[in-house]
């Protein structure tokens, strides 16, 4: 009974890893991002997302030059919409809305990513007699926005740069018999 178990978590254990599946926050990044600088002018975005950079293995590095990639954040806007108000005419809610572009490009300059965008949004209700409580909410809110944005980025140059990886080695595959027959 205890062997049956085993083998039963243990098959599952290599059908999860087969599939990809990684737990939040560690996403392997390829090999062609494991040194990479981090270009934004976003102080606050930018140290999230070097923070997430980490988790998944990368080393960050500040001289472009010496970094295998560069990632960079730009089109960056946050903005706080008027969602609702009362019939006094005053705010009762607002949609946060944090939007974004990134372009990755490797040593050489060339686009491994062209301008991908990104936007995130989220409901927050506000009422004008507690100020300093939804202040604090909306910067919780937006720090949630962060690390949504950074984990999105993530898991997307990870799938990206894996599908490269992946045509590169068909490609590889489909020059071995020609390679063979010459």
């Amino acid at each position: 009974m205890v062997m049956r178990f085993i083998t039963v978590w243990l098959i599952v254990g290599v059908l999860v890893s087969g599939c990809g599946f990684h737990l939040r926050g560690r996403v392997p990044l390829p090999e062609s991002l494991s040194v990479i600088a981090v270009d934004s002018g976003d102080a606050e975005l930018r140290a999230r997302m070097v923070e997430a950079l980490e988790t998944a293995g990368a080393s960050i590095v500040v001289d472009k030059d010496a970094a295998k990639a560069v990632l960079k954040l730009h089109d960056i806007d946050y903005q706080r919409r008027v969602r609702s108000i009362d019939t006094r005419g005053k705010v009762t809610g607002y949609t946060l809305v944090y939007s974004l572009s990134y372009t990755v490009t490797n040593k050489g300059g060339k686009n491994l990513r062209q301008s991908v965008p990104i936007q995130t949004e989220r409901d927050f209700n506000f009422d004008s007699d507690q100020v300093l409580q939804k202040e604090s909410e909306e910067r919780v809110l937006r720090e949630d926005m962060l690390e949504d944005i950074a984990q999105r980025i993530i898991r997307q140059l990870s799938t990206i740069i894996a599908r490269t990886s992946s045509l590169h080695r068909v490609a590889l595959r489909r020059q071995a018999p020609g390679a063979a027959h010459s």
